[in-house]
């Protein structure tokens, strides 16, 4: 029996209890019976180490987040396991307000948050920060999903001020996408970054992408690397990107380009570069700084 081999009844939930069912390999599925009304029940089933992962995490949250999820029933192996651990988060969380569309049925729904793959779970919060997870989340980006959902309701300060007042200049909106996979030890740290610039402005969107589970995205943007962060249409950087490399590519995908008479969007002083050496220096030293000190707990949240 693998986690595959369960069948999946759609419907609403509001409570849920839970069985757990031994497997031959040692380890265990999470069984998940919702029962909407009286008429009708809903199965799904998650693997105990996920249901683990998810314990981990604060239950109460400070502010109501949306789990918008998109499956498909065509063609789509991951929705299943992602349905699953949609509802298994719903229903850990206090506050957690969880949707769910299909890809192709919900036509309306896929172009309002510009989904054209599945599955996909969009985390948004209540200013209209969003960020996107493509594919099957589990293990380290597990984790960062659970983190960003703790984010989004509360009002943690991502970055240093230098970084915060750079990103006030976006005037138009910029798509960041970062292909990972789970055993990448550079995708963490590059693919927070993504998201932290999401939750820091609402000009930011961020998409993580689960590269092998869209093999037609690795061959049409011929990644041969991963971490692959992609700014806006076709601007990439392969591997670690360091705080002041995001923010440069974001402003170049902005359109703002480079040159001779242009200024230094930090300290204003002329530079041909978009955030001069000097500034990119000391971003760098900051936002390094900032996490230590966020992660020791001497940082407000």
């Amino acid at each position: 029996m693998s986690i595959h081999d369960y069948a999946i009844y759609s419907g609403h939930f509001k409570e849920a209890t839970e069985q757990i069912i031994p497997l031959t390999d040692g380890q265990s599925l999470i069984y998940y019976k919702y029962s909407p009304n009286l008429f009708n029940e809903v199965f799904v089933m998650i693997s105990e180490r996920t249901q683990e992962i998810i314990k981990t995490s604060t239950k109460r949250l400070n502010k109501p987040v949306r789990l918008v999820l998109f499956t498909s029933d065509k063609g789509c192996t991951a929705c299943p396991d992602m349905l699953g651990l949609a509802q298994a988060i719903k229903a850990y969380f206090d506050k957690i307000a969880l949707e769910s569309y299909d890809l192709i049925m919900d036509r309306d729904k896929s172009q309002q948050y510009g989904i054209e793959l599945v599955p996909a779970i969009v985390l948004q919060g209540g200013v209209g920060e969003m960020v996107t997870f493509y594919g099957l989340i589990e293990d380290v980006f597990l984790n960062i999903l659970l983190d960003t959902i703790q984010s989004l309701s509360t009002t943690k300060v991502w970055f240093p001020d230098d970084v915060r007042r750079v990103l006030k200049h976006l005037d138009h909106d910029v798509r960041i996408r970062v292909f990972v996979e789970s055993d990448c030890p550079l995708c963490r740290p590059v693919a927070e970054t993504a998201i932290g610039l999401a939750l820091e402005s609402r000009f930011v969107y961020a998409d993580i992408i689960v590269a092998d589970d869209y093999p037609e995205l690795i061959k049409k943007h011929k990644i041969k690397k991963l971490p692959m962060t992609i700014f806006g249409e076709n601007l990439q950087m392969e591997g670690h990107v360091t705080e002041s490399e995001f923010l440069e590519m974001i402003f170049e995908a902005e359109g703002i380009k480079p040159g001779t008479d242009r200024r230094c969007l930090v300290c204003s002083k002329l530079s041909p570069e978009i955030i001069c050496s000097n500034c990119k220096t000391r971003i760098q030293a900051e936002a390094i700084d900032h996490k230590t000190r966020t992660e020791k707990g001497l940082q407000q949240p």
